[in-house]
């Protein structure tokens, strides 16, 4: 049995998502049938002619599993279309963990007695026949979506940091198309097998990113000092306008130093984007200094900033206006991927927790809330922070938190070369009389092995399910009032007008 993954069109959205999640993956053929050791799931993103149909219905009848997303139709099934800004997910189903996922887009809901709900709040759901799930968004349109808005983001207290991002929660919709992947393979009593996000079989990589600017030398020395205290290698995005500042950095050990800018500003051409970037690496080449990776000003991201960037033959970026809180990803800029690695994070800073008026404890308490998320859902965790913020003391107890738990300290460019290796895979999965036989070039990159019994991440080459010892599977727990995140409030209006204010100042 080939535990692969048939798309019947390969879009560069699906194609992020698919090597994101790290599953074996290819287009298939509606000239001849589909036979059920083909293929463990089929993909159908686009309506097809009668004879393609009878194909998919097929393989879907005699035991195959369908994932439905996209533009496509189902044969003799009617649908209204709606448009949505966010969707929630219900509790109780198979993505309760997902919570809110944002799409400001367009949903398809097909309208039958032959299909079931799977997820009601997500407008998910399944016919009666078959093993299928049907997505009611187009995830390759929103996976490439590269609008932003301001979004809350969660804490216990009324008032709620806010943030610039990327308008589509597409960590979200990663999750929602693994999680139907393995729905439908345990569906078919076959294990979910996939690249693992991390290169730890049981620890979690945390990454600790640094903008230095309006960073004093007095500032940047008590970050550091923080840092080597707890042995935390950081990644530190210099701003340049300061050649003694910049001279400070070289002194420092065990960080990383990259590019940050050299005028706090993202522009809307490739000349003016690559001109200031090479201003900032000219200064840092002088001192000796040569940066892998970048990240821009605001977390501002556009693809006449990602030409300049691949000019410049940087090696990474790190923008949150393009994505937030999910894996890394190549960017598909005009008609071509980038050669740029994308590396998201989590998008607040502690500035931005101070402007909503947390107290220290509150901060703490929010950052140590990211972490416990993120190692229940198995992803790195990346945090940034602006050194001239201050709240020092709170990053000291943070890293120790770090250090106590099963936590690996990685920086940003040690980090994207192990996902550049991962990326090049093209893994092939097999399974046959109980017993799993993996196959692809590389001893760094581990697998996650999902069965309805539970999990486990493996580096071995062939693995017999049942000698495997299976850890639970753990979610997230989603927080109740999660809703009150996408309220209105005036201060929305209110942050929207200083973030204005302030990038017209640095133009």
């Amino acid at each position: 049995m080939n535990l692969k993954i048939g798309i019947d069109y390969i879009k560069p959205g699906w194609e992020i998502v698919l090597k994101q999640i790290g599953v074996s993956f290819s287009k298939f053929s509606l000239l001849k049938p589909i036979l059920l050791n083909e293929f463990s799931v089929i993909i159908i993103t686009e309506t097809h002619n009668s004879e393609e149909t009878k194909i998919i219905e097929k393989f879907l009848d005699s035991g195959g599993a369908v994932l439905y997303a996209d533009n496509s139709e189902i044969d003799g099934f009617s649908y209204k279309m709606k448009r949505v800004n966010s969707l929630y997910a219900s509790q109780g189903t198979p993505f309760s963990q997902i919570g809110i996922v944002d799409i400001y887009s367009k949903i398809k809901i097909f309208q039958s007695k032959e299909t079931r709900s799977v997820d009601q709040g997500l407008e998910i759901t399944s016919l009666k026949r078959g093993i299928n799930i049907i997505l009611p968004f187009n995830v390759n349109d929103l996976i490439l979506n590269t609008n932003s808005r301001r979004k809350k983001f969660y804490t216990s207290r009324k008032e709620l940091p806010s943030e610039i991002v990327s308008t589509v929660s597409k960590g979200k919709l990663r999750k929602i198309v693994e999680l139907s992947l393995e729905y439908l393979h345990h569906k078919r009593d076959l294990p979910f097998v996939h690249l693992w996000h991390q290169p730890f079989i049981d620890k979690n990589v945390f990454i600790f990113r640094l903008d230095t600017d309006f960073c004093s030398i007095e500032d940047a020395d008590e970050m550091y000092k923080i840092c080597r205290k707890n042995n935390i290698s950081a990644t530190w995005f210099l701003d340049t306008e300061s050649d003694e500042r910049i001279r400070n950095y070289t002194s420092m050990k065990d960080q990383e130093m990259a590019l940050h800018c050299d005028k706090h500003y993202v522009y809307n051409s490739i000349g003016e984007n690559y001109k200031n970037i090479q201003r900032a690496d000219e200064k840092l080449k002088k001192c000796g200094i040569k940066a892998a990776g970048f990240a821009a000003p605001f977390g501002a991201w556009n693809t006449s900033l990602d030409i300049a960037l691949q000019k410049m033959k940087l090696r990474y970026s790190s923008e949150f206006t393009l994505d937030y809180d999910d894996l890394p990803f190549y960017p598909f800029c005009n008609t071509e991927f980038s050669n740029v690695l994308q590396i998201p994070i989590h998008p607040i800073s502690l500035g931005r927790l101070h402007r909503s008026h947390l107290s220290e404890d509150e901060m703490l308490q929010y950052y140590l809330d990211i972490l416990e998320e993120k190692k229940l859902s198995g992803e790195p965790i990346i945090i940034y922070h602006h050194p001239h913020h201050k709240y020092l003391n709170i990053f000291d107890k943070i890293f120790q938190h770090v250090n106590s738990k099963n936590f690996c300290n990685m920086s940003m460019k040690e980090f994207s070369e192990w996902w550049r290796e991962r990326s090049k895979l093209n893994p092939e999965f097999n399974y046959k009389d109980n017993k799993i036989n993996i196959n692809y070039d590389s001893q760094n990159v581990f697998v996650k092995i999902s069965t309805k019994d539970g999990y486990t991440i493996s580096k071995k080459r062939e693995i017999k399910i049942d000698e495997i010892s299976f850890k639970q599977h753990s979610k997230v727990k989603v927080k109740k009032d999660l809703r009150r995140t996408r309220k209105f409030h005036w201060r929305d209006m209110l942050y929207n007008y200083e973030s204005g204010r302030s990038k017209k100042t640095f133009k």
